[in-house]
């Protein structure tokens, strides 16, 4: 029994294996290799930046960014650049706030970083505050619309450890982190993509309490909110990402082999743990058919001690009853006493014919004399 159940343990798990092979049989695997600059020039991405400042301003309020950084600053490499040459610059209203939108097209992986930053102003009864920013940057290959690589979120108080509300108002900018590494997608036909990833926000100035806002409302100097963002590029390694079978058949055989000592295994403990259990089922089963058994025997005897009864008479039944007479009542009686009515008229007859020739012996001599 146990050797049938682990044999149909073994059975269904080989099946499930081999549904695993065929259908996973392949992996996704990423490998990171040096990057070299024709590797990086072969980058070319449609990038799109869109921040919202969750506030009730307007883009009226905006003063649009006029340039670009690049590289890093206080060092050689550390240029400024009009915005236009990079990037296109809108703004628009919606129900969270004023959303400013930066796009690249044709973009090909710079070796240096860029910083691009605005400010919101004071405008009478429009106070430059807001209560978090939301962001949603997507890449896409150029000229292809299938594939696009985008990260999202929010930024607000909930961001914060000291569960505060926080008001970001004043000259301090708030810096929003970007980075850009680029992956190679072999199995989507070698699809270069620059993947975006949030790596940190620096808030700036910040107001917690209705007082200190409150001051911030009424003093000029803080009638402003500044914002950067800052894009960091990770040109020193590629991302290559390919499929692989990592299944094989020495790898499926392997698993065959663990797959059957696992399920011995596991039914030679079931077997172990239920021993008891299952002897004691076996003892009730065997107890019950034995009461089957005699249940369908005592039905069987009645029914043939009816028939006996109903034909015999129950003194057949009796073994002291030796007379061998049929006892009355019982049907043997019955067709007994049928028999010996229709025999008697018979019987009657020869016996008055009889006793007719005793009375009168002497009558046929009688006859014959006058006769001669």
């Amino acid at each position: 029994m146990c050797s049938v159940a682990a044999l149909i343990l073994f059975i269904g798990l080989v099946t499930v294996l081999l549904y695993q092979a065929i259908n996973r049989r392949n992996i996704e695997v990423h490998r990171v290799k040096p990057a070299n600059a024709p590797d990086l020039l072969a980058f070319v991405n449609d990038i799109e930046f869109h921040i919202t400042t969750i506030s009730s301003m307007s883009c009226s309020q905006v003063t649009a960014p006029s340039t670009i950084a690049m590289g890093t600053p206080g060092f050689m490499d550390f240029r400024v650049l009009p915005l236009s040459t990079l990037l296109t610059y809108s703004c628009q209203n919606t129900s969270q706030g004023p959303s400013i939108t930066l796009k690249c097209s044709g973009c090909r992986m710079p070796p240096r970083d860029h910083y691009v930053s605005w400010q919101f102003v004071d405008l009478p009864r429009r106070p430059a505050l807001a209560v978090g920013f939301q962001f949603n940057l997507t890449t896409k290959q150029t000229g292809d619309n299938e594939h696009v690589s985008f990260v999202s979120g929010t930024i607000n108080s909930d961001n914060y450890g000291d569960e505060k509300l926080k008001t970001f108002r004043g000259t301090d900018s708030n810096v929003l982190k970007i980075q850009l590494f680029p992956q190679i997608y072999n199995k989507l036909n070698n699809l270069k993509l620059l993947q975006p990833l949030l790596q940190d926000f620096t808030p700036g100035s910040t107001f917690s309490d209705v007082s200190s806002l409150n001051a911030s409302l009424q003093n000029p100097t803080d009638g402003v909110l500044n914002t950067t963002l800052y894009i960091s590029y990770l040109s020193d390694y590629i991302v290559e990402i390919s499929n692989e079978s990592v299944i094989g058949p020495v790898s499926i055989i392997a698993s065959i082999g663990g797959l059957y000592a696992f399920s011995i295994a596991i039914f030679l403990c079931l077997m172990a743990q239920c021993e008891a259990r299952i002897k004691k089922l076996r003892n009730e089963d065997t107890r019950m058919l034995k009461i089957l058994s005699k249940r369908r025997a005592q039905q069987n005897w009645d029914k043939v001690r009816k028939f006996v009864m109903y034909t015999w008479g129950p003194s057949n039944l009796d073994p002291t009853d030796r007379s061998g007479k049929w006892p009355e009542a019982s049907m043997m009686d019955s067709l007994h006493e049928s028999f010996h009515k229709k025999r008697k008229p018979t019987r009657r007859a020869t016996s008055i014919a009889t006793r007719t020739m005793r009375d009168h012996p002497d009558v046929g001599s009688i006859d014959i004399e006058r006769a001669g």
